[in-house]
């Protein structure tokens, strides 16, 4: 579990239980969700990495790094398309 990424599906603030999805075992799972930073809150629709677990349902999680401003996709987006090539292959049939 630790090092898996997953997206927030339930802000993650101080005094509030959070959640986040994330993909095991062949498909997706809720777990309960805390920051590993005390005090941070994270949105919902943020990608996050899990830094500790604690079965069989709580996770502690922290933002996964953003590229540099000005690049950023704000798009909507679901975990598959995460694996997902941002630019279709070319097929040539001729």
């Amino acid at each position: 579990m630790i090092g898996r990424t997953g997206r927030v599906t339930g802000r993650v603030a101080p005094g509030a239980v959070g959640e986040v999805i994330l993909q095991i075992r062949g498909g997706s799972e809720a777990f309960y969700a805390y920051a590993s930073t005390q005090g941070a809150i994270i949105e919902k629709g943020v990608k996050v990495r899990v830094d500790d677990y604690q079965p069989p349902l709580t996770v502690f999680v922290s933002p996964v790094d953003f590229p540099p401003s000005g690049q950023q996709d704000n798009r909507p987006r679901s975990l598959i398309q995460d694996t997902i090539p941002s630019q279709p292959r070319h097929h040539s049939y001729t």
